[in-house]
């Protein structure tokens, strides 16, 4: 049996502006952010769920709506996707500490397609396989290998 790894997700959603280009403010856009962060449990007894939902709910009101190009922390960089995900995480590792949770990883993105993920572990799955390196490789193996399987056959075999 493979080792089990349990997290929980929180999940939050913003909108804000921001512009690639700082000299010209014009092509200022907005987006819905998506931010889900998966933590793991320091303590033996349950998380406090509301505590955390509070506070990452005022963590990230203070977003809403603004020109993120404005922030003190996005003043001398640009605020991409990744930019933004590095910051928040190192920012909220430590809120996390403090509640009894430990940040395993942060996912932002501005789009359905387009996700930014940084934190200590890459996750392969979803939120109940934090899968570790070892893992992920041989995962990596077997799917090769069955694509170079697949390859090698004529359309009949399949």
């Amino acid at each position: 049996m493979t080792e089990k790894h349990e997290a929980y997700l929180y999940q939050v959603t913003f909108n804000a502006m921001h512009n690639m280009v700082v000299e010209d403010p014009r092509k200022m856009h907005a987006h819905t952010f998506r931010v889900g962060m998966y933590v793991t449990e320091k303590q033996d007894d349950h998380p406090v769920f509301l505590s955390n939902e509070k506070l990452l709910n005022g963590y990230f009101s203070r977003l809403q709506g603004i020109r993120l190009n404005e922030l003190p922390m996005f003043k001398d960089v640009i605020p991409t996707l990744e930019n933004m995900g590095d910051f928040f995480y190192q920012d909220l590792k430590p809120i996390f500490e403090r509640n009894g949770m430990h940040l395993i990883s942060l996912e932002i993105g501005d789009s359905p397609v387009s996700v930014y993920c940084v934190g200590e572990r890459l996750l392969l799955g979803d939120v109940f396989n934090l899968t570790l390196p070892d893992e992920i490789e041989a995962y990596c193996d077997r799917v090769k290998h069955r694509y170079q399987t697949a390859s090698s056959k004529t359309i009949g075999e399949l």
